[in-house]
């Protein structure tokens, strides 16, 4: 797993933040808010600093969530689907009593690979690499790496099977 990136200590109030936070929260929220699924969610959220392998061969269903900290620590590959309710963790912030216990402040970069699923309210959090033709099931909280060709399942996320990366569905080959 990836070392974490620690973020710095900001002495601001709660009363006052940079433009560039508010810039990717409100941006967030109107991405989060699209009432269809389409490119143009994808490319709200290239706005904020997600990055994209190749914006049109994405899908990012309604109501999904991608961290309005540090949106640009995820990396969402080709043919993936992001379907409603996804949530997606690129960073931790504990609270001041749990901080001695935890350690600080850090964020760490989030993988999905070419052609995963991710099913409705899965929750993907900081430091994870989904593997290429991975399905995470619906619910399911994904705590560490996927291998590719895996359906994984749970709280925490657990293989369940691993697909055959020969096998033919509908006519074309898995690895193209």
């Amino acid at each position: 797993m990836e070392d974490p990136v620690f973020l710095k200590e900001e002495k601001l109030t709660r009363f006052f933040v940079s433009f560039r936070h508010v810039y990717k929260i409100l941006l967030g929220m109107v991405a989060y808010y699209i009432p269809f699924p389409s490119v143009l969610t994808a490319f709200v959220h290239r706005l904020r600093g997600v990055k994209f392998k190749k914006l049109s061969r994405v899908f990012i269903g309604y109501h999904v969530l991608i961290d309005s900290v540090t949106p640009e620590y995820l990396e969402v590959e080709e043919d993936v689907a992001l379907g409603r309710n996804v949530t997606i963790i690129t960073h931790f912030n504990p609270t001041a009593t749990i901080k001695e216990f935890v350690g600080g402040r850090y964020a760490r970069k989030v993988v999905i690979g070419r052609g995963s699923l991710i099913l409705i309210g899965a929750i993907i959090l900081p430091g994870v690499k989904i593997g290429r033709q991975s399905v995470v099931a619906p619910g399911s909280v994904v705590t560490k790496d996927v291998p590719d060709f895996t359906f994984v399942a749970g709280n925490p996320a657990r293989p369940i099977k691993s697909f055959d990366k020969t096998e033919n569905r509908e006519g074309e080959g898995v690895d193209h």
